[in-house]
């Protein structure tokens, strides 16, 4: 399937696969740094890390089996990912990590901008869930035009509202 986004040049998705699997737990590492603070040796650090990326990672399939999981890439190789679920009415954000060397760099907006200007050709929602405590992701997403929708204890939901919806 074409991922049919509209990416300015020198960005490209593509589809994950098997040899993406030690990028894409290195970035589900890298947006946990509560697990990097534990005390724990690097080796029992780095099984406690793959056992949550795991579980994620089938969390993911059991809730959304059609689920697209994309590499984000520059010039320079991967530089993140975004899992999407898309349905009749909406588009939903599952998991989006950009690599660390690449946050503040316009990457997540540029992907952003592709995902809103898709929805709206397609006059769908687009929605997403962040954690309370991930605050760069959340002023991301604020800056780009989503709002709060629900609330629960550690996480929010957001939606960005489209001008056909």
């Amino acid at each position: 399937m074409k991922h049919e986004f509209a990416l300015p040049p020198g960005f490209h998705l593509r589809f994950a696969e098997v040899h993406d699997e030690q990028f894409l737990r290195a970035l589900f590492g890298s947006a946990r740094p509560e697990l990097a603070s534990l005390p724990l040796p690097p080796a029992q650090l780095e099984q406690l890390i793959r056992q949550q990326y795991e579980w994620q990672q089938k969390s993911y399939v059991g809730q959304f089996p059609d689920a697209e999981n994309w590499i984000i890439e520059t010039q320079s190789g991967p530089v993140g990912k975004i899992m999407l679920h898309r349905s009749d009415n909406q588009v939903h954000i599952i998991d989006f990590i950009v690599a660390p060397d690449w946050r503040r760099r316009g990457v997540g907006s540029t992907i952003l901008v592709a995902l809103k200007n898709y929805v709206e050709l397609e006059a769908r929602a687009l929605r997403l869930s962040v954690d309370r405590q991930n605050i760069q992701a959340k002023r991301l997403y604020l800056q780009q035009g989503f709002v709060v929708s629900q609330a629960s204890d550690t996480h929010e939901q957001m939606v960005w509202p489209s001008n056909n919806q």
